[in-house]
């Protein structure tokens, strides 16, 4: 212990532990968190199997056949099947001569057809947009957790 009179000098106040308040916590922590992301963002440039394109939320001519007809059993709309290369090559000008087509004459529509018609309905749906933002944000909150049913 130093005696009453004496001040500190320079290099004993350096040598003083830094507080750790909450705040500085936060800083230093969101200092680390931002050199990670930067560090992060410059060496990783894939994420495996995962890494594909984004589709567009409303591009509907992306989306293959199978996901345009579980969109339309998902709603109930009673719509054709898509052809299949087979049957296009049929509906051609050639193809409307052969016997196969006098065979198959069933009611299909092209994949262009659907996805524009699929593209209609769900721009006609009506959206709550108060319920959804609540529903985001109460899943965000409670992702992790499990329900308990408590008495």
């Amino acid at each position: 212990m130093a005696p009453r009179g004496h001040k500190e000098s320079a290099s004993e106040s350096e040598a003083k532990p830094v507080s750790n308040s909450r705040s500085s916590n936060k800083a230093r922590n969101a200092v680390a968190q931002a050199a990670q992301q930067e560090f992060l963002s410059r060496h990783i440039n894939s994420n495996g199997p995962h890494d594909k394109p984004k589709v567009k939320p409303l591009d509907f001519m992306a989306f293959n056949e199978a996901t345009l007809d579980k969109y339309s059993k998902q709603y109930n709309l009673d719509m054709p099947d898509t052809q299949t290369l087979n049957e296009n090559i049929l509906s051609s000008e050639i193809g409307k001569k052969t016997s196969s087509y006098k065979k198959s004459q069933i009611n299909k529509i092209s994949k262009i057809e659907k996805a524009n018609s699929l593209k209609k309905h769900f721009m006609a749906l009506p959206s709550r947009e108060n319920e959804i933002i609540t529903n985001f944000l109460y899943k965000v909150r409670n992702q992790d957790k499990d329900f308990k049913l408590s008495f």
